[in-house]
């Protein structure tokens, strides 16, 4: 059964699909029986979040991460592949150069994503508008009031489970499997990638920042592309994270930083360009020092069925 769907990109899809589906509807039947104070604090205005709402928030989080992304991820892997870890991404070596370049990508690609962040806020939703700002504003208050840090356990346990958890969970559902899918499928490189970030995010649920998280989406799903090593883009989705947390942290402390947590700072176009030309170049530079590992091809003796 492995040797056959390894090579059926449609049927690998479709099994993802009902993977992901499923085990969703199983999470929400989990959070309204037994997260209902963590959806009335992100749904009810003036809901107060406390102790006992933050500790169920970070198990919600948890089993919402695992259940709809890494569940569906390693099923799939396990069934199309005998070497489930390497049909994922998982390469058992990293470069320490290609990692310092991916640190470096996360610097130069983040003020063109906040330039696509500024523009997308100026879209006016026409009728819509009036209630996705409320919403909008509901949901940012309510994660401020869950990610609220007074001291350093509280920095780590975030770190732990919107830092790392997040950027291990995504990275195997959304480039793992999906990306290296939709391109095995389609045959075209960019449109996977502009297909698996679209998705990426959409799922993120937020309407006045979704070219940010695009354009970052499209970061990441270029550097599976060309790298075909998940963990750089895990590495790259956890700094992400962690600056974002540490911005939050420490936003007394620096008004830099402030700015930053209060997604208040304000990227010139100049910038922006310089920014898009420079991750480019840094791109370039990775493709440099990896070696070309094209996805797996469909050999015609198995190819025998697949969803067209």
């Amino acid at each position: 059964m492995r040797d056959s769907l390894k090579y059926q990109p449609g049927v690998q899809f479709a099994i993802l699909m009902g993977l992901a589906a499923a085990m969703f509807l199983a999470y929400r039947f989990i959070a309204l029986a037994f997260f209902q104070p963590v959806i009335a604090a992100l749904t009810t205005p003036d809901v107060p979040v406390t102790q006992q709402t933050l500790e169920q928030f970070r198990w919600a989080q948890i089993m919402s991460a695992v259940m709809t992304f890494i569940i569906p991820a390693v099923v799939l892997a396990f069934i199309c592949d005998n070497r489930p870890f390497g049909f994922l991404g998982l390469k058992n070596k990293v470069s320490i150069t290609v990692l310092l370049l991916v640190m470096v990508l996360l610097i130069v690609a983040q003020p063109f994503a906040l330039y696509m962040g500024q523009l997308n806020e100026k879209v006016n939703f026409g009728q819509m508008q009036t209630e996705l700002e409320r919403l909008e504003k509901l949901y940012e208050t309510a994660m401020i009031n869950f990610i609220k840090m007074n001291n350093e356990v509280d920095l780590l346990i975030n770190l732990l489970i919107v830092g790392i958890l997040p950027g291990v969970a995504e990275e195997l559902f959304f480039r793992g499997s999906l990306q290296s899918i939709l391109e095995r499928w389609t045959k075209t490189p960019w449109v996977a990638i502009l297909l698996s970030s679209f998705a990426f995010a959409i799922l993120h649920g937020t309407f006045f920042k979704f070219m940010g998280i695009f354009v970052l989406g499209i970061v990441l799903g270029t550097l599976f592309h060309i790298t075909r090593n998940l963990w750089y883009n895990i590495f790259f989705h956890f700094l992400n994270n962690t600056l974002a947390l540490l911005s939050t942290y420490y936003a007394n402390k620096n008004d830099m930083l402030k700015k930053l947590a209060d997604d208040n700072v304000r990227i010139p176009v100049v910038a922006a360009l310089i920014s898009l030309a420079i991750t480019i170049g840094i791109f370039l530079l990775i493709r440099r020092k990896t070696p070309h590992q094209p996805l797996l091809a469909s050999p015609r003796r198995l190819a025998q069925f697949d969803i067209e």
